[in-house]
């Protein structure tokens, strides 16, 4: 688990041999190509190699590829197993010679010809039934439409009136003119009609038209009456069909060579891929340069494939200086799909371990208290496993669902919830004994242990990260951030617990006082160091930290929390006082700081000190007074330390507001879990309602049972998969993880329609 070992290395190649090795590499799967870059920038770097001109030749065969396959798909049989049909797998040998027996121009120009005259049929059927759907209402028309208008003395419109207002109003505007409304066809209210009118009427006959809204028809372009062309039409659409038919019967024979296209589009694809690298190189007329990294584990293989070229040779070289190294994660093959998770968030930095194997756990048990029902995470495990060993569809999600279903069955049963209540709706007595065996409660009866559950994962799942960050600081010696950080705000949300816990005597109440005191000094930490506005000295700060410690130790005091004696404090604090004024006054006197009103009150509180130890003054509220007096003194000579004392409140109070907020999210995995019992319950109760339907009741209540339990589990699955994310994303992984690492993406095969299997 964590990150793999990488290293640089540079292979320097033939041109002839170029291509070739590429495709090797690529089959392998080992070497995160980079950008080539030269050291000193400076010095005129040899010219990338100009395209070839197979590249708008392959550019053009994947287009081609792409408009076969959406063509013919349309046509071939449907692959058993459908959409969870696993890749056929070929060997990477086999996979291009397969593509090399294909005769691919010819058969891209016969799909080609046959896509083209699909395309032009369907858009003459269209342009048919266009003007079938124009022509009809014309029927009773007994002259061709294009005599009306090919009058010499005389213009023709062919309208369509929608209303008997319309025409109304239509004729009425035309009475002043010598315009004739012939009607063709009535149906209800609308009318399809002739105008006839003089030559120079046509402007004013178009005026009314417009104003009146009447609609006009394109019927010019008709040599026969409607009726003789709608038959014509009909002959056509009836030739078209036939002509669909052969089509199709020769596009289902062409569909066998489908699979055979998909193929080649895939090593297409890679080609593709393989002349993308070009960029990345650096060439001269004959050789050329790539740059790259590998997992330490793979040199050696690295170094059997380039021995392999005879023009060919690697060697190991080291990064230049300030250069992102690729982070290759290395976790085994259980945890691998949960990278999934980890990639969509960010890289581990060169820094960080991989956080997977910290994730993974939480992520899988928290999406089962989402759905928390064993009949769905049943369900889930088994769809999941069918894919996987089934039908050989092993991606990461599958991978991730399957073990969240397996984890469901586990908490579901232990909450009672077996589709619900279905075992209390079946009324069988074992299955309700089965079911009562293995419930530890009832969260729609009990909530309350499902909430403390829920707190205390958050609780647990918090302080891990911070524990993680911790040790993973101290691992990069990175000792500020993680003693002065995180360490006092990891021992203040568990001493605080631990403390509660003495209170209940659920531990020795012996304890209560060491913890309150790290509590205390842990909260001093964080006061002094934590959002710090600027850099400070050890002494002015340690100073600080004593103040800050004395200061709540005397506050827990006086509110009866701490049992210390008051010798020890009293010493405590005349010690810190005294420790305050000499500093102060050194600070002053060093750097001219010094002002009247703060030398008073500092010549006040070291009086006051000198009494208290003489034995004149006894009062312990008298002491607190001097405290504040060299307090004041000490703000007045070292500006920064109010300004810090201000930063240290705001930071104790935004981490104690941000914690319960952290902690109260996790409350969501108790409501997910208990709104898809709850769902589950109101399926089955409205199932049952249709018990006393006749013949049809146990149907329906199959259809009500399954639809709504498929909802119910999509939309849980949903649900908790997204808020399982979200706890991952916002609450736990900022807790430790900063990510923005460069990712080792090795140059591999990536295709869609088959798995190639490397060389043995």
């Amino acid at each position: 688990m964590g990150t793999a070992r990488v290293e640089k290395i540079l292979i320097a190649t033939h041109l002839d041999e170029r291509d070739e090795l590429l495709r090797r590499l690529q089959e392998e799967g080992i070497l995160h190509i980079s950008k080539f870059e030269e050291e000193k920038p400076e010095k005129k770097q040899p010219e990338t190699v100009a395209p070839d001109a197979g590249e708008a030749e392959l550019k053009q065969t994947l287009v081609g590829l792409n408009q076969a396959i959406g063509f013919l798909s349309g046509y071939a049989q449907k692959r058993k197993g459908g959409v969870f049909a696993g890749k056929p797998s070929l060997p990477a040998e086999e996979f291009r010679r397969r593509v090399d027996e294909l005769d691919l121009p010819i058969k891209l120009k016969r799909v080609s010809q046959l896509s083209q005259a699909a395309s032009r049929l369907e858009t003459e059927e269209r342009q048919l039934h266009a003007e079938l759907e124009t022509l009809t209402p014309w029927r009773p028309m007994k002259h061709p439409p294009c005599e009306y208008t090919n009058l010499k003395q005389t213009h023709a419109r062919f309208v369509f009136v929608s209303s008997k207002e319309e025409k109304e109003a239509f004729v009425k505007s035309i009475k002043s003119l010598t315009a004739n409304y012939e009607t063709v066809r009535r149906e209800g209210e609308t009318e399809y009609a002739v105008i006839l009118f003089p030559t120079n009427e046509e402007e004013a006959v178009e005026d009314t038209l417009k104003a009146t809204g009447v609609k006009m028809i394109q019927l010019s372009g008709f040599a026969k009456p409607p009726a003789e062309e709608i038959k014509v039409r009909r002959k056509l659409l009836a030739k078209i069909g036939s002509d669909r038919e052969k089509l199709t019967s020769q596009a289902r024979e062409m569909s066998a060579e489908l699979s055979g296209f998909q193929t080649a589009l895939d090593l297409y694809g890679n080609e593709g891929l393989i002349r993308e690298q070009h960029e990345k190189m650096l060439a001269t007329e004959k050789a050329g340069l790539i740059e790259g990294w590998i997992r330490s584990s793979d040199r050696k293989r690295l170094k059997e494939i380039v021995a392999g070229f005879e023009a060919s040779e690697v060697r190991s070289i080291k990064p230049r200086k300030g250069e992102r190294v690729p982070v290759a994660l290395r976790n085994p093959p259980w945890l691998k799909p949960f990278e999934l998770i980890l990639n969509m968030y960010g890289t581990p930095n060169g820094r960080e371990a991989d956080p997977t194997p910290l994730m993974a756990p939480f992520f899988a048990l928290f999406f089962a208290l989402c759905i928390s029902d064993a009949g769905y995470g049943i369900v889930i495990a088994a769809v999941t496993a069918w894919l996987i060993w089934g039908r050989r569809i092993r991606n990461n999600l599958i991978w991730i669902l399957f073990y969240g279903g397996v984890l469901t069955i586990f908490t579901g049963a232990a909450m009672g919830s077996w589709f619900g209540n279905m075992p209390d709706m079946l009324e069988i007595p074992w299955l309700v004994g089965f079911r009562d065996a293995l419930t530890w409660f009832d969260p729609l009866k009990n909530p309350m242990p499902f909430f403390y559950i829920s707190l205390g994962l958050g609780y647990f799942q918090m302080m891990f990260g911070m524990a993680v960050d911790v040790i993973d600081g101290i691992r990069t010696r990175d000792y500020g951030s993680a003693l002065f950080e995180t360490l006092p705000w990891f021992l203040i949300y568990l001493g605080i617990p631990l403390m509660i816990a003495t209170s209940m005597s659920i531990l020795p109440k012996i304890l209560f006082t060491p913890l309150l005191i790290v509590v205390i000094a842990s909260l001093a930490v964080s006061f002094v160091l934590s959002n710090r506005p600027g850099p400070t000295s050890v002494t002015s700060a340690i100073l600080l930290w004593a103040v800050m410690t004395v200061a709540f130790l005397a506050a827990a005091k006086v509110f009866g929390l701490l049992a210390l004696p008051g010798i020890i404090l009293k010493a405590l604090l005349i010690g810190t006082i005294a420790a305050l004024w000499l500093y102060t006054v050194f600070k002053g006197l060093s750097e001219k700081t010094m002002r009247a009103a703060g030398v008073i009150f500092g010549v006040l509180g070291l009086a006051a000190i000198i009494l208290y130890v003489a034995g004149v003054i006894q009062a312990n509220l008298f002491l607190a007074a001097v405290f504040v007096l060299n307090l004041i003194f000490t703000f007045s000579v070292l500006k920064g330390w109010a300004s810090r004392i201000v930063w240290g409140a705001y930071s104790i109070y935004s981490n104690t507001t941000g914690v319960l907020g952290i902690i109260l999210s996790y409350v969501r995995l108790m409501a997910l879990g208990m709104v898809t019992a709850g769902i589950a319950m109101a399926f089955n109760q409205i199932a049952w309602m249709l018990a006393g339907i006749p013949v049809v009741s146990v149907i329906l209540m199959l259809v009500v049972l399954v639809i709504g339990h498929v909802y119910n589990l999509a939309i849980s699955g949903l649900s908790g998969f997204v808020h399982t994310l979200r706890l991952q994303y916002v609450e736990y992984f900022p807790r430790f993880f900063a990510g923005g690492g460069a990712r080792f993406e090795p140059f591999e095969l990536k295709t869609r329609y088959v798995k190639v299997t490397r060389r043995i």
